[in-house]
């Protein structure tokens, strides 16, 4: 019987409790988490089996599905007691490798790029990560026999691997990921302030969604990779700068920008599909 030790129990650490098991890696999921009202759910629902007050080693693999700042404190408790891999969920890398320092070989930092504005076990879905993208970044000292076996359980539930270096992996998502979170944060809370929000359309909505995201898993985030988020926000003002003043213009300075922001998005669909 494999077993798996889930350590947080949030949207996307359920998700792959549930996918797993769906999918037969593991036959018994222990769950821990400070949030008992989660803990709870995750039981009820059958996500997992039982309940840990604290780790132990009698666990075939190990997911840290934490926030951010709290990846390499939980890497580090569970990796010497655990004889099989470690593998975290977290959308920042570097932070979490340097505060491991040095990281324990049965650790392989994970990513999966899939996700939902919905939040803990209640939405957990066992076809969340079909299609998408898994990212790896292991580091020199990580043993691969715990990426190819991380990497299995990845694929096993549906999702694509890929292995980029946590530099990379930080930088891209940097800019695809954390900046449009915290421009949708951002307008959001411009927005209530300015009036309420009784007449939006769909635009509307489509624009904040994401703003509904986790408040612990964001804050995390932001923080950990600010010193990369901040020169494409930098960027991002810039530009808004830019059209603002062709706003005011109007005519061909306006229509230019605006065509090649339309040129941009449609080569992108094209590239996409």
């Amino acid at each position: 019987m494999k077993s798996l030790l889930l350590i947080g129990t949030g949207l996307i650490g359920c998700s792959f409790a549930k996918a797993a098991r769906a999918k037969g890696v593991f036959d018994r999921v222990v769950g821990i988490d400070h949030d008992r009202a989660a803990l709870g759910h995750a039981r009820d629902l059958g996500i997992i089996d039982a309940v840990a007050n604290a780790p132990c080693g009698d666990h075939d693999a190990v997911c840290v599905a934490v926030p951010v700042g709290a990846i390499a404190a939980k890497v580090r408790e569970v990796a010497s007691r655990c004889t099989g891999p470690v593998f975290d969920v977290g959308s920042v890398k570097g932070s979490v490798i340097d505060a491991l320092d040095p990281v324990p070989p049965n650790f392989v930092p994970c990513h999966p790029i899939a996700g939902s504005e919905h939040q803990g076990p209640l939405a957990a879905r066992t076809d969340l990560f079909e299609g998408h993208a898994l990212i790896m970044t292991p580091v020199a000292e990580t043993d691969r026999a715990a990426v190819d076996a991380v990497g299995a359980y990845w694929k096993a539930v549906g999702a694509r691997v890929v292995e980029r270096t946590p530099a990379s992996h930080d930088e891209c998502f940097a800019l695809v990921s954390h900046l449009p979170h915290l421009v949708a944060f951002a307008f959001i809370d411009t927005a209530i302030r300015a009036r309420p929000l009784d007449q939006v359309g769909n635009g509307f909505r489509d624009f904040v969604r994401i703003a509904g995201a986790d408040v612990d898993v964001w804050t995390d985030i932001l923080h950990a990779n600010a010193t990369r988020i901040r020169p494409r926000l930098d960027e991002l003002m810039r530009a808004l700068e830019r059209f603002g003043k062709a706003m005011e213009q109007g005519g061909e300075s306006l229509e230019q920008c605006i065509e090649s922001a339309v040129c941009a998005k449609r080569a992108f669909d094209e590239a996409d599909h």
